[in-house]
């Protein structure tokens, strides 16, 4: 006899619900004030995590070793509907001419570039439930605005962001109190401080 019903799983629904892709919000916390540009976020993704292994003999067995973990910090894509000022796309321009000058392609001091980006997930009543905060995010790339005479949609602006780490937060603490190149702390192993 299988272990779960249908009914089990119809009372879990009901009584705790299940996560909504369209309810979320994210915070940019980058050269400026970006409350303007976070609430036009359309897209976002919550980050991934691997541990790389290799393959161990064991006498007769083969077994994982984890050798390390990995955040996935080369690509962190986010979507935003473009105002009609273009003041999005301006501010990612602006933070990556901040990185490298694009005249003379001098690179300024990493602790000047980086920021900070946190996804909270919601609930149907807005609350905040679950959240993910990238450390070190600086923009790698925009990609191209299409534009149409044919199309009378809203034009989207995709960022992707590079990141050193994430964190976790269960509480639904904003991170807004937390300094732009501060690492977030009460993770363990969580590098503190450390700069590559």
């Amino acid at each position: 006899m299988a272990g779960f019903s249908l009914n089990d799983f119809l009372s879990k629904v009901r009584s705790e619900d299940l996560a909504r892709s369209n309810r979320f919000e994210v915070e940019i916390f980058g050269p400026g004030d970006a409350k303007a540009i976070s609430i036009l976020c359309e897209d976002a993704s919550v980050p991934g995590l691997i541990v790389p292994y290799t393959p161990t003999k064991i006498g007769n067995w083969t077994e994982p070793r984890a050798h390390g973990i990995e955040f996935f910090g080369d690509n962190a894509t986010f979507t935003f509907y473009c105002d009609s000022s273009w003041n999005v796309r301006d501010y990612f321009e602006n933070w990556m001419f901040s990185c490298v000058n694009p005249i003379s392609k001098e690179i300024s001091f990493y602790n000047n570039t980086v920021g900070t980006v946190v996804i909270h997930a919601l609930n149907r009543k807005d609350d905040i439930v679950k959240s993910w905060t990238l450390v070190d995010c600086l923009p790698r790339n925009i990609s191209l605005t299409p534009l149409s005479h044919g199309n009378e949609g809203v034009a989207r602006v995709s960022v992707s962001l590079a990141y050193k780490y994430w964190t976790p937060d269960s509480n639904g603490i904003s991170a807004s109190t937390v300094p732009i190149n501060s690492a977030v702390s009460g993770v363990a192993g969580t590098p503190r401080g450390r700069r590559i």
